[in-house]
């Protein structure tokens, strides 16, 4: 079951949770993290698993979402900026929520760019 948009494919993302389906916009995603075979879906109200693949989502929603880890996706909506840890690994920041996700070496500069030109 998915609910199509004109242009971006679909408008939301459907989970299944304790047997029922639940139905998350994509605008209030934060992000997608690839763990195994499942896709944990980070939203304003919390988090669910899908069994999507990480790069059919990306393929689907490349305007709305950047790469920046072989196993995350970030919604640019979202983004708040970035942020260098003590260890010298480079973690985004998101809007309202204080969880951090690293943004791997072979994506900074990519991740850079897109905050310079925002």
């Amino acid at each position: 079951m998915a609910i199509e948009s004109d242009t971006q494919g679909r408008s939301h993302i459907c989970a299944r949770v304790r047997g029922n389906l639940e139905l998350i916009s994509v605008d209030d995603v934060l992000f997608f993290q690839a763990d195994q075979k499942y896709i944990t879906v980070r939203h304003r109200n919390g988090e669910v698993l899908i069994e999507d693949a990480l790069k059919s989502l990306e393929t689907e929603f490349d305007e709305r979402f950047i790469r920046i880890h072989r196993n995350a996706l970030a919604n640019i909506m979202h983004i708040s900026g970035m942020e260098k840890s003590r260890d010298a690994r480079f973690l985004m920041v998101f809007k309202g929520i204080d969880e951090r996700l690293e943004i791997s070496r072979r994506h900074v500069a990519d991740v850079r760019m897109f905050l310079k030109a925002s």
